[in-house]
């Protein structure tokens, strides 16, 4: 819980702003005067300091003042309570790193938003000011150097060296300078890592407007006007550094947001894998002679597919389909898939019903909704006469072409309980023979071409490398 101490020799005022903050449950701690505030600070740490502007004896400025020069306690964040719009006082409170001013009496929206902001400010920014003229960094050293931690060069060289070792939040440049002058120095800060989009405030005596656009068209965040003026000057460094911060926040939070998604699709995509690769093994158990004839098929398919240019993440994915194309033989019975011998003609319409049953079972997946294709079409053949449906040529889809040339060349070069594995010439023959009517001949030809490469038949039963 965050402590505040409350200033203000007003003791109605005193009470109701105590009570708003205590609603909003933060810890207070009151004082009537400058001098018992500054006494309670070096007693105990407080988070946050509210000071009224106009008080008797010493004042909220002049008890500001006090405070920064106590080394103990000079870092106190402080927001000022005024009725006071006098410009002076404002000025000076900028000039000794108030960071707001709510006008009383404080409505408890004004208020809540305030102290929630300042309580946010972790560190003081760091300003990077460039400028040949050893007074104006003097000055600007003493109009920023209480809010902000500010480093001073006299060069455009010594800006950009420093800018490779550490990024400060906000530059303010000097736009005339010898050797290197300001819209040089910028041009080059774009180039450094990190910097490409660090905000540049542009210190000028030009006020024309030729100047101004060509400013703001070569990236500038600003321009200040020489000789600077104090509170303009801290009201528009304030404001740009809150809206970077709040541009880094958002940044910040869209990269979370997005390191969330991609972690949940990776456990998505996991997911999904792992329960396709469940079902594969489900169907290759039902038959001990074609245990692992999906998972080789998926693989001829996928370097089949490697083979014909198909991107990599195509590739995968009609990995994955060829993986379930046998998902239908879930419910063809046991005796059928395991049957030694010749199969009838009704066992053999059994059988194939596979491709509806599998077509049925994936077609609801809407988010693959391409499951279910090789299920349904990987017994069509190139000529018309497979089935269910009898498609024929291109009006078959192209990712059944491949897994049908896939699926005959492991069913031929596999143990199968009614034979043996086929040698692999004969295997090699079977695919050029039936290239243009039981094969798309473009995928029989890559097919061959596997083959010929595999002179010790060493795909027979495994998986492609």
């Amino acid at each position: 819980m965050a402590k505040i101490l409350l200033v203000d020799d007003n003791e109605i005022n005193l009470m109701m702003t105590e009570m708003v903050l205590s609603e909003m449950h933060y810890e207070v701690a009151t004082a009537t005067s400058g001098e018992a505030a500054i006494e309670m600070l070096r007693q105990e740490p407080f988070d946050l300091l509210l000071l009224d502007i106009v008080m008797e004896g010493m004042s909220g400025i002049e008890t500001l003042a006090r405070i920064r020069e106590m080394p103990e306690i000079s870092g106190i964040r402080v927001i000022f309570l005024t009725s006071s719009s006098h410009m002076a006082d404002m000025t000076e409170a900028i000039r000794l790193g108030a960071l707001e001013f709510i006008r009383k009496p404080a409505l408890p929206e004004n208020l809540y938003s305030a102290v929630r902001q300042a309580l946010s400010v972790r560190k003081k920014d760091t300003i990077l000011a460039v400028d040949d003229d050893e007074m104006n960094l003097f000055a600007i050293e003493k109009l920023f150097g209480i809010r902000y931690d500010v480093r001073c060069v006299s060069s455009g060289a010594e800006a950009l060296a420093a800018l490779r070792q550490e990024k400060p939040e906000l530059v303010l440049l000097d736009l005339h300078m010898p050797d290197m002058d300001g819209m040089e120095v910028m041009q080059r800060i774009r180039d450094i890592e990190h910097c490409e989009n660090l905000p540049v405030v542009f210190l000028t005596a030009d006020s024309d407007a030729d100047t101004e656009a060509k400013l703001f068209n070569a990236g500038a965040m600003d321009f200040l006007a020489k000789p600077l003026v104090m509170q303009v000057a801290m009201q528009r460094i304030r404001r740009i550094l809150e809206l970077k911060h709040l541009q880094d926040s958002l940044y910040e939070e869209v990269n979370r947001k997005t390191v969330a998604v991609q972690e949940s699709n990776r456990k998505i995509n996991n997911l999904s894998d792992q329960i396709i690769r469940a079902l594969s093994g489900a169907i290759d158990a039902k038959d001990s002679y074609t245990n692992g004839h999906s998972s080789r098929v998926a693989e001829y398919s996928r370097e089949l597919a490697r083979r014909l240019g198909k991107p990599r993440a195509a590739a995968a994915e009609i990995y994955n389909i060829a993986l379930l194309h046998d998902v239908g033989k879930i419910g063809i019975p046991g005796s059928i898939l395991s049957k030694p011998g010749k199969l009838t003609d009704e066992e053999f319409a059994v059988i194939k019903s596979h491709t509806m049953k599998g077509y049925e079972i994936l077609k609801t997946i809407s988010e693959m909704p391409e499951l279910s294709i090789g299920a349904r079409w990987h017994h069509e053949r190139y000529d018309g006469k497979g089935y269910p449906d009898g498609k024929a040529g291109e009006d078959i889809p192209e990712i059944a072409r491949i897994i049908c040339v896939a699926d005959c060349y492991d069913a031929m070069s596999s143990d199968r309980i009614y034979r043996g594995a086929l040698p692999q010439h004969i295997v090699r023959e079977e695919i050029e023979n039936n290239s243009g009517t039981q094969f798309d001949p473009r995928v029989a030809e890559v097919m061959l071409q596997m083959i010929d490469e595999d002179k010790d038949y060493k795909m027979r039963g495994s998986t492609v490398q």
